[in-house]
């Protein structure tokens, strides 16, 4: 059933047709009422494929990641695509990888869909002067947005949103030292792009703290739970004395927490312990873990109407930081 079907049946021009399907103004309400009731009766679904070919759109946004091994990762990019499909768009991800050339790609891709927008998640897209270079080439008028990312970009048409990292770390520590920790060690997952940020900020926040404040810096750690068990033993060894531990990621805050428990070593009483993204692992160990909230699932939604704003002709703020919170759980 076409609207040419249905405009035989109501006796009215296909145009009349097209317009009650549109929503659009120019058809009396006794015409309206008829043509809404043949629509009805004859259960028809626009063709959206030849509705989007006239409009010149194609409804469809491009999602781009890094990594679909990070439970933080793709409960974000769940989220994003959730809030684009119930705003009448279609999505699809593409998994990028980690190589040289993989954000250039990434978006020769996005071109060659014809995608209305783009969505950006992942540490390859902190990386400036490639993600500049690769917009310019392939994208130079297509809004793309960076979730869980809070770099400056100067192309119009990239935008931005993200927590602050720095300044989240730097609150473990204050939030630590108030409560007596004066031993802390910071541990970083391998591969983290982020990873000098976190240290800096981590190391400014030693200094600024009170004289009798140590810290001491591990990098280079897979993020697994099995990886936090084997540090763990390290820690103990070399590090008698550590009163407070901030893990960059919750996965190794739990290796660690699981090997201290076995050693007897009293959890937040001797050691205090803190995660990072909050993510749901946080509520299956006992106890449950202290986490720094990465803001993913509201970096995630915000990024989604940011690009949804640019879309409806909305100019939104092109740069968006979100304050990290620590979530107060049994191991502080």
């Amino acid at each position: 059933m076409t609207i040419y079907d249905i405009a035989k049946l109501a006796g009215v021009s296909a145009s009349s047709v097209s317009r009650v399907v549109n929503g659009k103004p120019g058809v009396n309400r006794v015409t309206r009422e008829k043509i809404q009731k043949l629509l009805q009766e004859h259960n028809y679904v626009p063709d959206t494929n030849a509705r989007n070919l006239v409009m010149q759109s194609t409804k469809t946004i491009g999602i781009l990641t890094d990594d679909i091994d990070t439970l933080h990762q793709v409960e974000g990019a769940h989220r994003v695509e959730y809030e684009l499909m119930r705003n009448g768009y279609y999505c699809f991800s593409k998994y990028i990888g980690r190589g040289s050339d993989a954000v250039e790609n990434g978006m020769m891709d996005m071109a060659r869909h014809r995608v209305e927008g783009v969505v950006c998640m992942g540490d390859a897209f902190r990386d400036v002067e490639a993600v500049t270079q690769a917009v310019k080439r392939h994208l130079p008028e297509t809004p793309v947005v960076m979730v869980h990312n809070t770099m400056t970009f100067s192309l119009p048409n990239i935008y931005s949103v993200g927590a602050d990292e720095k300044e989240g770390i730097e609150s473990c520590v204050d939030y630590l030292a108030q409560r007596g920790r004066r031993n802390l060690i910071l541990v970083i997952n391998k591969g983290r792009i982020s990873g000098p940020l976190i240290r800096s900020s981590f190391e400014g926040a030693i200094k600024k703290g009170e004289p009798r404040l140590r810290g001491t810096v591990y990098t280079g750690i897979p993020d697994r739970v099995e990886e936090g068990e084997h540090l763990a033993y390290h820690l103990l060894r070399e590090h008698p004395e550590v009163d407070g531990i901030i893990c960059a990621t919750d996965l190794i805050a739990i290796g660690l927490l699981n090997i201290l428990k076995e050693k007897g070593v009293a959890v937040p009483q001797q050691i205090a312990l803190i995660g990072e993204h909050n993510s749901a692992f946080c509520e299956t160990c006992r106890p449950r873990l202290t986490s720094l909230d990465a803001m993913i699932t509201m970096s995630s939604i915000m990024g989604a109407r940011t690009l949804l704003d640019v879309l409806d002709g909305r100019e939104p703020s092109h740069h968006v930081t979100l304050r990290m919170t620590i979530v107060e759980r049994g191991t502080t």
